[in-house]
């Protein structure tokens, strides 16, 4: 299992943010992801894919994307 995240800049629409997701075909590629929200905490729990763990700078830069098309302005820090 890896976990990653995010601390936002501001707050942003938990649904939103779903369909951001769901749009950029990140929904089909981390089926089984879990994704919650706890204020500007956004943590996404993922099983590793068919060849193994997930790179990191991918899924920083789909979960980023994502947010920021409903927020351009919001910031992202990783934990």
């Amino acid at each position: 299992m890896q976990l990653f995240v995010a601390i936002l800049s501001t707050p942003i629409d938990q649904c939103e943010f779903e369909k951001s997701w769901r749009l950029n075909g990140a929904g089909n590629l981390f089926k089984d992801a879990g994704l919650s929200f706890a204020g500007r905490r956004i943590s996404l729990a993922i099983e590793p894919g068919p060849e193994g763990r997930w790179p990191v700078e991918m899924i920083h830069r789909t979960l980023s994307d994502a947010v920021r098309r409903v927020d351009q302005n919001c910031n992202i820090r990783w934990i």
